[in-house]
């Protein structure tokens, strides 16, 4: 009898679902390809100094040059690299001074190459 009282509350209890509900946009064939907007490119190398596409600068300089990004129209995509010695501190205090100068086109670059970390070597990636 509490055999069958216990397979039955098994039975009654929903099963775990693990997804997130998210809505979309829905395409038709009127939308209009995006035109591609200018990009640049923010690198936080392994002793934690900052460059600007290539150009070597102090964070103070690179909080004018954040704020110069925001008043462009369109305004162009920043994208952040961190090595992956970077120290922690590094790139926390980068993404503190994007979100002080108000950028909104903002995207990480490099993060696939961190998917098997802390996995064994062969191991399979989950996606």
């Amino acid at each position: 009898m509490l055999l069958v009282l216990l397979v039955m509350l098994i039975l009654a209890v929903p099963p775990a679902i693990n997804q997130v509900p998210v809505d979309l946009p829905q395409t038709s064939p009127l939308d209009h390809p995006v035109p591609i907007r200018p990009q640049n490119d923010l690198t936080v190398g392994v002793g934690g100094e900052l460059a600007w596409n290539g150009v070597p600068l102090s964070e103070a300089a690179l909080f004018t040059v954040l704020q110069q990004v925001t008043i462009q129209n369109p305004e162009p995509l920043v994208r952040l690299t961190p090595a992956a010695n970077a120290p922690y501190d590094a790139p926390a205090r980068v993404l503190r001074l994007i979100k002080l100068a108000g950028v909104t086109d903002f995207a990480f670059v490099g993060n696939e190459r961190y998917a098997s970390f802390g996995k064994a070597p062969g191991a399979p990636t989950s996606r």
